[in-house]
Formats: C-alpha cells, structure tokens, sequence
C-alpha cells in the first residue's frame, strides 16, 4: 500500500509515518517546511502547503490513501483547519485517491449528550480555538459531497500524549469519548497512529468518525 502523509513532520504525522513504515508501507511525507523533510529517512517527500489544492492534489495522485495531520496552535484564527480540511478532501477529488484519514481533535467529543469537552469549564482555553477549528473542520466533512471516503480520527479530548504503541486500546465508532473505569481517557501517539492505519486498511467508519483511548491505565 502507497500512502501520503500531509504533515509528515509534526508529532502525530511523525507517528503514522514511523508506524506506516514498519508495516513495508511506501510512504509520501508531505510538509511545508524543507529542512525537516530533509531529515526524514526512508520515504519519498514532498514540499507542499495544505491549502494548496493544486500542489497537493499532483502531490497525492497515484496513492492509495491520504493521512492529513495538521494543525496551528500559533493564532486563534478558526478558519485555517476547516480550510485545510477542505482543501485536501478537494486535492483527492481531483487526484482521484479515494481514502482519505483527517486526524482532527477530540475536544468536539460528546462527554454527555449534546455536551462538548471543549465546552466545559475545566478546557484547558490554551487549547479552545485549535478544538474549535477542529470542529469546524468536521462539519466540513460532514457536510460535504464528495465520493472520498473520509475518516475524522479523534484523539482522546485531553490526554494524547507523546510516546510509543503499547496496545490495549479500545475504538470507538461515533462521538463519546472511550474512558476507563476512572473516567480518563488517554491514548500514546504511537496507537493513535495504529489505530489510523488500522482505520485505512480495515475501511473503519467510512464517512464518519472514530475514536480511541486506552480502558486501563
């Protein structure tokens, strides 16, 4: 299997790329930042900025599977995620790549009904305008029509953090959090990355969302 990898360098993308590899995956990294392209080993890259269409979509052609990593932390500005969003579910239109994973964020997940995590009061407000761009970015998706088949991959809302695979951890189709018996929900980098890839070759919620997080700690 062929896959590209859109932010490739960031810590998420790092990790479906690093976990892409061990599985003989062909890898495509994409990034906008040449130097830390450079650094990277064993895969093909290419420079590219998610909001643009064009560049990406002859970027992604011939792949069986995109993986979007993105993010901006750096401006509160809400519409750099859904744009990005948007942009690459129209560079797979035009490439003709019928897969496609956003690994979005899990501050949209329903912690009681009609309750987001981002909305309670305990959200940490460093992360709020990331959670709501990354729900903007959903609302693209679903929203959308399109012949992609799109997966929204959903962090845990507070706990992703960095760190190998470990295994153990229980998926989740829909929008509730998977929490333990102690109400925390927690994930490694490393089995989100699994979780993604297993999502792609499994064809896990297909046009819809998904998430993950460990039942023990």
């Amino acid at each position: 299997m062929r896959i590209c990898v859109i932010g490739a360098t960031g810590w998420i993308g790092g990790s479906v790329m690093r976990e892409a590899l061990s599985r003989g995956m062909a890898v495509t990294a994409v990034g906008h930042n040449p130097g830390r392209l450079a650094a990277l080993e064993g895969v093909e890259t290419a420079v590219a900025d998610a909001l643009d269409t064009g560049r990406l979509a002859g970027v992604i052609q011939g792949h069986d599977a995109v993986v979007c990593a993105v993010t901006d932390r750096s401006t509160d500005d809400r519409s750099l995620i859904p744009n990005a969003a948007r942009s690459v579910l129209a560079a797979c239109e035009q490439a003709g790549v019928s897969r496609l994973v956003f690994c979005g964020g899990g501050g949209s997940l329903e912690v009681s009904p009609g309750v987001r995590a981002l909305d309670q009061p305990g959200f940490p407000p460093q992360y709020r305008a990331e959670a709501l761009a990354q729900a903007d970015a959903l609302d693209v998706f679903r929203s959308a029509d399109t012949d992609v088949e799109w997966t929204y991959a959903s962090p845990p809302p507070h706990h992703l953090e960095p760190g190998e695979k470990r295994g153990g951890y229980h998926a989740r189709v829909g929008d509730t959090p998977v929490v333990d018996d102690d109400g925390e929900s927690r994930l490694t980098s490393g089995d989100f990355a699994v979780a993604i890839l297993y999502a792609i070759t499994e064809h896990v919620s297909v046009g819809g969302r998904f998430t993950a997080a460990y039942l023990d700690v």
